[in-house]
């Protein structure tokens, strides 16, 4: 069966450090016996709470459970 799990890391962090994300997908991965079918990163932005801007990254793996 096809599954997604769904990684974020929010604006508090710098937008270019995906090791963030990286290093999250792959403490999944050594934890969990699966497949890896794809990963896709996305970046959006938004406005934040205090009427500034604000960066969200984020990262979907799609496996099969092995």
């Amino acid at each position: 069966m096809v599954k997604v799990k769904t990684f974020t890391m929010g604006s508090n962090h710098n937008i270019l450090k995906h090791e963030i994300l990286d290093n999250q997908i792959n403490k999944f991965l050594s934890e969990n016996d699966v497949e890896v079918v794809d990963v896709k990163f996305s970046t959006c932005a938004y406005a934040n709470q205090m009427g500034g801007g604000a960066w969200m990254a984020s990262a979907m793996l799609i496996y099969k459970e092995k």
